[in-house]
């Protein structure tokens, strides 16, 4: 052997090294969680000096009921110059969790901004290390990576997971659902099972609009039980009865206080008639305000008037009465809000990775039938409310980490059947 020959070898070598070494740090769950930690932690010091009243407390629900909870007042008030009275107008968790923060450091304090919005950024890293471990399951070590990653790097999502609002944990308990369906898929072990339950009804009392996904978990459960022929009735059961167990407390609470029977919140038809409110002026332009004239942070006289229900009843008559007057309107609104969900923010690449992800569904609809339905129908309930009522761009952060999922995978199996072809 040559010394030529005996030094491309030691290139070889040490290049095969830092492979090895740079796939370790690439799959690594402990260099994701790091990444995005430092990603997000980076946003929010560039962001909350500067925006600390305006940007995150001004406008925001949750932390105006946490202060009335903090002071003593109940779960209550979620906008500012209106009564201090009971509401339902958000879910309870998040709220709570906020008016936990507020006791420990102060209500609205610099403090207690630091620590929820750290937490926040906490838990979204936290949902970088489940895209890349239930990636590598479900769709490749490929496609987990590149989900991960792009998770973890994108300044975008760094930005939205910190916002003062649910849609973090939402994400994280959306994605610990993910997580839990193969051992659920494979075992009648009724802890399992209870712990799903208590899971999906934690989910609802954070973002509602899970409950439009979840179900579709437990029928994935029971349709792969029933192919082979095996029963989990017994355990579907009790998953369910858990989770209406855990959401009881708070629709008796509900009804206790408003005599009105509805298990999380109240605030449909006020969401309906921000939808319609906003989106009557000129065709071609609609949503361009960000609230209605009398939606209660802009002027709460109204509500201060009437109280929550009636507000909430009156608004949702006043959209309905929209729709059944001018129905073609409505739908080109619907229509409009459907690709505003998987659009924007405009000058982004959404509408790019939502394509890609609606064709990583259809592939592993395709590839995998029974075993992707719950990631196909995150993509197809999840948006239902907002199509039909309004969106913003953060609505649709919960399901992100799915749609980067599918999203990578399509990309990986489009690679992979380019490559192939060019081989041939």
């Amino acid at each position: 052997m040559t010394l030529q020959d005996l030094q491309q070898r030691q290139i070889w070598t040490r290049t095969a090294r830092l492979g090895k070494a740079g796939g370790r740090v690439l799959t690594s769950p402990v260099a994701v969680f790091t990444l995005a930690l430092i990603a997000r932690l980076r946003v929010l010091s560039e962001l909350l000096p500067a925006h600390t009243s305006s940007g995150f407390y001004r406008y925001n629900e949750p932390s105006h009921i946490a202060w009335a909870l903090a002071s003593g007042f109940g779960y209550s008030a979620p906008w500012p110059n209106t009564p201090v009275l009971p509401t339902a107008q958000q879910p309870p968790i998040y709220p709570m969790l906020v008016a936990a923060i507020f006791k420990l450091a102060g209500p609205y304090s610099y403090l207690s901004l630091w620590i929820a919005l750290g937490l926040n950024a906490v838990l979204s890293a936290l949902t970088g290390v489940l895209i890349l471990r239930i990636g590598r399951r479900e769709f490749g070590t490929l496609a987990g990576v590149l989900a991960a990653w792009m998770w973890s790097c994108w300044l975008y999502e760094a930005a939205v997971a910190i916002r003062l609002w649910e849609s973090t944990i939402a994400a994280l308990l959306l994605m610990f659902g993910l997580l839990m369906l193969p051992a659920l898929a494979n075992s009648l072990r009724p802890l399992y099972w209870i712990l799903f339950g208590a899971l999906v009804a934690v989910a609802a009392l954070t973002n509602t609009t899970l409950l439009s996904v979840f179900p579709f978990f437990w029928l994935t459960l029971w349709l792969l039980y029933r192919r082979r022929r095996q029963s989990c009735a017994r355990m579907l059961f009790a998953s369910l009865a858990i989770c209406a167990l855990v959401l009881l407390p708070w629709t008796i609470r509900n009804y206790v206080v408003f005599h009105r029977l509805f298990p999380v919140r109240d605030n449909f038809g006020l969401e309906l008639w921000v939808g319609v409110e906003l989106g009557s002026g000129k065709p071609g332009a609609p949503m361009t305000r960000l609230f209605p004239r009398d939606f209660p942070l802009s002027n709460p006289t109204e509500y201060n008037r009437l109280g929550e229900i009636a507000f909430m009843d009156s608004r949702l008559q006043m959209a309905k009465q929209y729709i059944r007057q001018d129905p073609g309107e409505y739908l080109r609104l619907v229509v409009i809000r459907c690709l505003k969900f998987w659009r924007d923010p405009p000058d982004t690449p959404w509408l790019a990775i939502s394509g890609l992800a609606w064709l990583g569904a259809i592939l592993a609809l395709a590839r995998k039938h029974l075993d992707a339905l719950p990631y196909v129908m995150v993509l197809v309930n999840f948006p239902l409310v907002y199509y039909i009522t309004h969106t913003f761009p953060t609505y649709r952060h919960p399901i992100e980490p799915v749609m980067l999922l599918l999203a990578a995978y399509s990309v990986v199996a489009c690679g992979k059947t380019m490559v192939r072809k060019a081989g041939v």
